[in-house]
């Protein structure tokens, strides 16, 4: 194995030819497609249509009105989480 000279099959682009030609070959024997993709992809259809649905509601800013005080709530719990664990952090560094 010699480090300094590169094949053309072991280029990427000898290894793109490579797969290309394989599937290419493979793609007109099998056309079977098993349940597992069938459930994958449909799967990732639903994530992608959940997300498109999420952006369209964020671009009308069709909101309900429970989010804003909920996002103030979580925001304010988290400062005082950050504030007690700021006060312990304190408490066992000074050696109480």
């Amino acid at each position: 194995m010699s480090f300094g000279v590169l094949e053309p099959a072991d280029t990427i682009f000898g290894l793109i030819s490579r797969s290309v030609a394989l599937a290419t070959a493979s793609a007109h024997g099998a056309t079977h497609v098993s349940h597992e993709a069938i459930a994958l992809a449909a799967a990732g259809a639903l994530v992608v249509l959940a997300c498109l649905l999420w952006a369209l509601a964020r671009v009308v800013a069709l909101e309900p009105r429970w989010t804003l005080s909920a996002r103030h709530a979580i925001a304010e719990a988290g400062f005082r989480a950050s504030a007690t664990w700021a006060e312990f952090s304190d408490w066992v560094r000074l050696g109480r």
